[in-house]
């Protein structure tokens, strides 16, 4: 399990994003962070701490970071920083790489997973909230080039977008771009692994069905690169949702390594749920 630590937050001067008046629109195309990878990827983490920190205030307003990880869902302006900043430290002591799909926002732990999604064209990335900022007007979140690319608006500077932590309920399985052929169902020869979730463990959920059999052929479809892929029921008060999750994880990075891998895979609506 995830433990948390307060942490008080890096000196001003470290908080990269973040107190510039304006985007860097001086990217160039972006490039994938990991050598022999179509597109961008999350940064590694390395160097980086989790952190929450203290109050503080910035152009006489004060920010409260979250103390830990809750469900967030919120919608505003997004921006984008790009070669000013690259190479430099973030808030939590990683390496910002523009090319990265990576954020900076006020409040949420470092790091966070979130959803971002562009609300004037409905494309969705998901980045690791490693930095501070944006300290300009209403802006909610600031993303690197690689992520402001991906959603599309790298050449106009900001865009309306959602931000969602990626533990936000969800009834319907994610299903891939790209879905595999439908896995033979060998439910009487291979007994379907049913767990009661324990409380405080992290998974990642796929999708929720109502039927055991459509659960059963995702889960098998997945137990080749997910051994500890299983279905987890949910009884409802006239049905029993079948939950497709891959779990109990105790590290952030297995999480990010996992959450990544499936979305390349095709699995975009990937959610992680905390129980």
């Amino acid at each position: 399990m995830i433990k948390t630590a307060l942490l008080i937050l890096l000196p001003l001067g470290l908080l990269t994003a973040c107190s510039s008046n304006k985007a860097s629109h001086d990217g160039p195309p972006a490039q994938a962070s990991v050598p022999g990878s179509d597109k961008p990827a999350l940064p590694d983490g390395s160097g980086g701490v989790y952190k929450t920190g203290n109050p503080y205030q910035i152009g006489g307003r004060w920010y409260r970071p979250m103390q830990s990880l809750s469900s967030y869902d919120e919608s505003g302006v997004a921006s984008w920083y790009g070669r000013d900043f690259h190479s430099k430290s973030t808030a939590n002591g990683e390496r910002y790489d523009m090319h990265a799909l990576s954020a900076a926002h006020k409040t949420l732990p470092m790091p966070t997973l979130v959803r971002v999604t562009n609300l004037e064209n409905g494309r969705s990335v998901i980045v690791r909230v490693n930095d501070r900022g944006p300290f300009v007007k209403d802006r909610l979140i600031d993303l690197s080039y690689a992520a402001a690319r991906e959603l599309g608006y790298d050449n106009k500077g900001t865009a309306r977008v959602r931000v969602q932590t990626l533990d936000a309920p969800t009834d319907t399985p994610a299903t891939p771009v790209s879905p595999p052929a439908p896995a033979p169902l060998l439910i009487a020869a291979s007994p379907v692994p049913e767990r009661a979730a324990t409380s405080g463990h992290i998974y990642v959920q796929l999708g929720a069905f109502s039927s055991q059999a459509n659960a059963d052929q995702l889960r098998q479809s997945l137990l080749a690169q997910y051994p500890n892929t299983a279905l987890y029921p949910k009884q409802l008060v006239n049905q029993t949702l079948y939950r497709v999750r891959i779990g109990p994880f105790e590290q952030m990075q297995q999480i990010e390594q996992t959450v990544i891998s499936l979305q390349n895979s095709g699995f975009d609506n990937t959610i992680v749920v905390i129980e």
